[in-house]
């Protein structure tokens, strides 16, 4: 740092010339808070966010060293076409790991934490296959979640609301973390923005407090449908062929086949798959229909 007043407020220019992060790496930083653990600004003086000195230099110093220390993927199968597949063995070894064991825990035990598979298919013997575009593996490699979660890790979850209840009453992203399986609302808010979640993609109601900040509310009914479908779900095959027959249903039933979306098909449709699963399940009754542009 090069000022020595640790609560003179500074705005983006700055925290540029004081602590080289630029303006659009900072609003990136903001933007992202939920994820980044960016904290909020002291003062806001119009379009104007200021953080004192106290408050941006040790996150900064914090975030820069939890960045410097995270490992670097490198690895020969992460070099090529974006769109070649590569197999769970492939991913383990692609990530540093030497079985499939880890990836598997991940699919497994953190929901929302890795990418599901882009194609899942049953071999002859009934072993199931996993494959995952390189692409998708890349993607989740630069925003793996690590570096800058501030989220004191001693803490344990706020315990869950129980489903029976109000059905209509709202619940913030901390309340519904834990009936979910996520050990935080910062978990929970990254899997719905990469669209792991996409019943959750439209909140009952935004909630804006007195700096002018948002925060998301769902209907008690909707976090515990989504909750019971998560604990209740097939296998991926009888998923894959469930979302087919929804998806075969909604383009019957629809006047208009724009009218048929992924939100849509999420919403009637809870844990049955991430927006990246749906949207490829349209695609390909689209194809069936003939009406894929």
């Amino acid at each position: 740092m090069t000022g020595t007043d640790e609560n003179e407020l500074l705005d983006a220019q700055k925290i540029h010339a004081e602590f080289a992060l630029s303006p659009s790496r900072l609003s990136e930083l903001y933007r992202d808070r939920d994820t980044t653990g960016f904290p909020e600004p002291d003062d806001v003086q119009g379009r104007r966010r200021l953080w004192k000195r106290r408050t941006i230099g040790p996150f900064l110093v914090d975030y820069r060293q939890a960045k410097a220390g995270q490992s670097t993927v490198r690895h020969s199968l992460l070099e090529g076409p974006r769109n070649e597949l590569l197999s769970t063995s492939d991913v383990a070894k692609a990530l540093g790991h030497k079985r499939t064991v880890t990836v598997l825990a991940w699919l497994r035990d953190k929901p929302g934490y890795f990418p599901e598979p882009d194609v899942t298919e049953t071999t002859e013997g009934g072993r199931l296959r996993r494959q995952w575009y390189r692409g998708t593996i890349l993607d989740w490699v630069g925003q793996r979640p690590g570096p800058g979660n501030t989220q004191n890790k001693g803490r344990s979850p706020a315990a869950a609301p129980v489903e029976e209840g109000n059905p209509e009453e709202l619940l913030d992203t901390k309340q519904a973390a834990p009936m979910l399986g996520y050990s935080s609302h910062l978990e929970l808010n990254r899997a719905i923005v990469r669209g792991m979640l996409p019943e959750l993609a439209e909140p009952d109601e935004v909630v804006r407090n007195e700096r002018g900040l948002t925060s998301n509310r769902y209907a008690r009914r909707r976090v515990a449908a989504l909750a019971r479908a998560r604990r209740e779900a097939p296998s991926s095959p009888q998923l894959t062929e469930q979302r087919l027959t929804a998806a075969r249903a909604a383009f019957s039933e629809a006047n208009d086949p724009d009218r048929v979306t992924v939100e849509a098909l999420a919403q009637a449709h809870p844990g049955h798959g991430s927006a990246t699963t749906w949207q490829k399940t349209i695609d390909e009754v689209r194809r069936e229909l003939g009406l894929a542009d």
